[in-house]
């Protein structure tokens, strides 16, 4: 029998959901061993494994998915740790993205592990230039809202009309690199914040780029509403099982179980042109992963699924909440780390996918607390309690926290520019 949302369930959904945001807060790498003297200082963690204590540092992308988490919790309770720990952690944003005038080309791209590195993918860059954005919602603050739309002008510049948005920039020298075929669906979700800096700015140069990369995502869904890695599977070799892909048998490898948000820049295509193409190609995606879904690896994947269900649900104006609940004990719940005293893994989520059933270190998977899984369940959890939306990877961004920024600190907040297409 189905279940039901009930106002417990969402007390529930909200008190855990806001472990996972202490979680980003407590491991967060304030004390490192060279204290004075260590450029991880303030990083959040990629992975932690616990049976060790040993942890990996985060990179572009880690960061900006804890700034989604951190600023739905201080949007919702105004608790100034959330925003202290996001704001700490983008100065390592920052220090990502070198706004050198210089580098006409790549001005606006961020790089991916370390300031002197040569290699700023952009689908990585997006989901932190998404969380720059997310925090220019809490703050006004305009250097945040500065840097997201450098990297959403670097995409939108650099765009082309055959083969889309770039795939990753270098600097030594400067130039930029292009996916070629067959057509990568996940790599669309790189203009997430083009639509986040559109409902802000309301700059029209984004929409274009938004509506090529939906149609791209299209080109990828077969009929049963899944949704396929690439466009055409006979160009490549069957891939193997990791954190996006490679589950079952056949063509079924090739379908995507940890699609990195990309259901956003449909959903975003809808609202722009109100085509049903897109809400109706969306329905039947949902509708897929719910009779098809969920499996116990990629542990990371429900939580992107059940984000997905909710949101097409929210914008289709239907109610599948309860296949949510009826698997979020088992694949959401179950994997929260609570109660080991241990404040590097206490409130995150276990389950690395992406060096086959362990990490780096060794052990198992469940061994590990990850910024990947705590990020999407929590984004689960915060859309169950009926506070939070999942902020960068969602369509519905952060709701109306623009507008209150805007009351309580006008003189910070850049203006609204005309929407026009």
């Amino acid at each position: 029998m189905s279940k039901s949302l009930t106002e417990a369930d969402k007390t529930i959904f909200l008190e855990r959901a806001l472990k996972a945001a202490d979680w980003f807060v407590n491991s967060q790498l304030k004390n490192p061993p060279l204290l004075g003297a260590d450029a991880n200082m303030y990083r959040f963690l990629y992975y932690y494994f616990m049976p060790e204590k040993k942890y990996v540092p985060g990179i572009n992308w880690t960061h900006g998915r804890a700034l989604f988490v951190l600023a739905d919790a201080y949007n919702i309770t105004g608790d100034a740790r959330y925003l202290e720990a996001a704001e700490l952690g983008a100065r390592y944003i920052r220090a990502l993205q070198p706004l050198d005038p210089y580098y006409s080309v790549t001005h606006g791209a961020i790089v991916e592990r370390y300031p002197h590195e040569n290699f700023a993918g952009t689908l990585d860059g997006a989901q932190a230039a998404s969380g720059l954005l997310m925090l220019y919602h809490c703050t006004g603050n305009p250097d945040y809202l500065r840097r997201g739309r450098a990297f959403c002008d670097f995409l939108a510049r650099n765009w082309r009309r055959d083969v889309g948005v770039p795939r990753h920039a270098s600097f030594y020298p400067e130039q930029v690199y292009y996916p070629g075929d067959p057509v990568d669906a996940i790599h669309q979700a790189t203009c997430i914040p083009l639509w986040h800096c559109y409902n802000i700015t309301g700059e029209g140069r984004y929409v274009e780029v938004i509506l090529d990369a939906a149609d791209r995502i299209l080109t990828c869904q077969r009929e049963d509403g899944g949704i396929y890695a690439i466009c055409d599977i006979r160009a490549m070799e069957a891939l193997p099982l990791n954190h996006h892909w490679g589950l079952g048998e056949g063509d079924d490898r090739y379908l995507l179980r940890n699609d990195d948000g990309m259901v956003v820049i449909v959903l975003a295509a809808y609202k722009l042109t109100g085509n049903a193409k897109y809400l109706d190609a969306m329905v039947r995606y949902g509708q897929w992963i719910m009779k098809n879904e969920p499996h116990v690896r990629p542990f990371n994947a429900f939580g992107v699924q059940a984000n997905n269900v909710l949101d097409i649900a929210r914008m289709a104006n239907k109610d599948w909440t309860s296949w949510v609940l009826d698997h979020v004990q088992k694949h959401c719940l179950d994997l929260q780390m609570l109660g080991s005293g241990d404040p590097m893994a206490d409130g995150g989520f276990r389950g690395e996918d992406e060096e086959g059933n362990a990490g780096i270190f060794g052990g198992h998977a469940l061994d590990y607390v990850v910024t990947r899984t705590t990020c999407y369940l929590a984004g689960t959890l915060f859309r169950l309690s009926g506070k939070g939306t999942g902020t960068g990877f969602s369509v519905f961004g952060m709701g109306d926290s623009l507008e209150r920024v805007a009351r309580r600190n006008t003189d910070n907040v850049a203006p609204i520019r005309t929407k026009s297409h």
